[in-house]
């Protein structure tokens, strides 16, 4: 399975690494677990993604290796690219955002200048690659990443260890999400082995909440409202709820599962107001519904029990809408 991407590696020598946008722990993860090999070869490696890493997950990168794509700074790499590793982002370009249009215009110029490696968990077209390995068997796009690296011969060492497991954990929702398997626990005791510490790995993500986060979490809890007889939750946020509690969309990792900690409950809606007339769908499910076709059909994607979409409308309207056909949905159960 590797063997193509092995060749590549081996052979070339400048890299690009870059992830879809708003990109998460498995995204950030995978990039610097993979940037950390590739210059332990000597590679000349560069992360470029279309947006920065959010404010609570910034830990991860101590030596600031993800940057932010710039035109004026970056555009001189892109051209001078052999590789370009898409990351945990199958599905075209647009899921890499606004870099993705330059390294799309940089893989179709003449001639064969450069190679597109996509590698993911999701079960996405990957027309856009010359080469990809897509496996939605594995748990977060960082087993595959594991995989590649062991393959090819590499050291997992203790910086890889932690940023493949922080990927790992939260993708699989604390090895609690049905994507969690056999494999991911023998990858996770592996990367244990190799200098991932398990608790202080879970303390950086789910225990350096700021206090309004905290109190905002409060304040979605208690407006929480059921439908479909008690087999979905839903809750709306505006951005003045956030503003008041100091708060971003891109701080509410874990929110959308929030509802699924009720009884009886099958789904979980949470949409959130977003600047310029759009609204963030976030949708959580116990696998007895699966949720990502729904986000699909509204332009987004994502996994059967945690998917979610970006969608043009008014906060209200779009919440009334999804809870209506949500509850469409269950009537068939």
């Amino acid at each position: 399975m590797w063997s193509e991407i092995i060749r590549l590696i081996n052979e070339k020598q400048r890299f690009i690494l870059t992830a879809h946008t708003n990109p998460d722990l498995d995204a950030l993860g995978s990039e610097l677990a993979l940037d950390e090999y590739l210059r332990s070869l000597g590679k000349e490696v560069t992360i470029l993604n279309s947006d920065s890493a959010p404010r609570l997950l910034r830990f991860v990168d101590p030596d600031r290796r993800l940057r932010t794509f710039s035109p004026d700074r970056d555009q001189g790499k892109i051209d001078r690219a052999q590789v370009i590793f898409v990351l945990d982002a199958s599905g075209g370009w647009e899921r890499v955002g606004r870099v993705g249009e330059v390294l799309a215009a940089r893989a179709n110029r003449s001639g064969k200048e450069v190679e597109v490696v996509c590698i993911d968990h999701h079960a996405n077209p990957v027309g856009f690659a010359d080469v990809a390995v897509v496996n939605s068997d594995a748990a977060a796009t960082a087993e595959l990443i594991f995989d590649l690296i062991t393959q090819a011969g590499g050291a997992l060492t203790p910086s890889i260890a932690r940023w493949l497991y922080l990927a790992i954990l939260t993708d699989t929702g604390s090895f609690r999400f049905p994507n969690t398997n056999l494999q991911t626990h023998r990858i996770a005791a592996r990367l244990i082995e190799a200098g991932a510490d398990p608790m202080q790995l879970y303390k950086q993500v789910y225990e350096q909440y700021p206090l309004g986060l905290v109190r905002l979490k409060g304040h979605v809890l208690n407006s929480l409202q059921a439908g479909a007889g008690g087999r979905m939750v839903w809750s709306a946020l505006d951005q003045e709820t956030l503003k008041a509690y100091g708060a971003t969309p891109a701080d509410l990792d874990g929110f959308p599962g929030l509802g699924m900690q009720i009884g009886g409950v099958r789904v979980s809606l949470l949409c959130v107001e977003l600047p310029r007339g759009r609204v963030k769908v976030s949708l959580r499910s116990d696998g007895s519904l699966t949720v990502n076709g729904l986000a699909e059909k509204l332009g987004g994607g994502g996994h059967p029990s945690a998917a979610g979409a970006t969608v043009e409308g008014d906060l209200a309207q779009v919440t009334a809408q999804l809870v209506a056909e949500i509850e469409a949905l269950l009537k068939s159960f």
